[in-house]
């Protein structure tokens, strides 16, 4: 009697994959890419979004403490002598008359900020009477009034007020 002998296979077990295809990490990749595409000019936007607020909130501060001084000096505004280009006036203690120092019981007026504004699209703190490069803010001496710089085609893209904002040059 001859024996038969059966062998049997060995079962299949699936081969298990140790990372990702190629064609795998280049659908992530396009998909991150087109993410980037979509987001990115959004943050854009915002940081110039920022700029824009960050003006107006400077300028509303400025208007206000302008208009202290001039309640608390005889309704007289502070002219752009006093003011330099430092906001000096502004930034110390001063007497009656507007003039500046220290002495007690005599300078009893201000300090009405406590450092000098930057206007955040030309980065400067000077003030003047007329837009130009450099300036970062225009005052008007009869009425008051400050107005942020800013180039001229800069405020037409981002359509800034022009008669109550901003004062543009070429």
């Amino acid at each position: 009697m001859t024996r038969k002998y059966i062998t049997l296979a060995a079962p299949r077990v699936p081969l298990r994959r140790h990372g990702f295809t190629l064609v795998e990490i280049l659908i992530v990749v396009v998909i991150l890419g087109i993410l980037a595409a979509i987001v990115v000019p959004q943050f854009a936007d915002a940081s110039v979004s920022a700029q824009s607020s960050s003006m107006k909130g400077s300028l509303q501060v400025i208007r206000s403490q302008i208009e202290l001084y001039h309640a608390q000096h005889d309704s007289t505004y502070p002219s752009l002598l006093q003011l330099g280009a430092a906001w000096n006036v502004l930034l110390s203690k001063t007497d009656n008359a507007g003039n500046v120092g220290t002495t007690d019981g005599v300078h009893v007026h201000g300090p009405y900020i406590k450092k000098m504004p930057i206007n955040p699209f030309e980065a400067s703190q000077t003030v003047s009477n007329a837009a130009g490069v450099g300036v970062g803010w225009v005052y008007d001496e009869a009425t008051g009034r400050v107005y942020g710089v800013m180039r001229a085609a800069k405020a037409t893209e981002l359509e800034m007020d022009t008669v109550n904002v901003v004062r543009t040059y070429p």
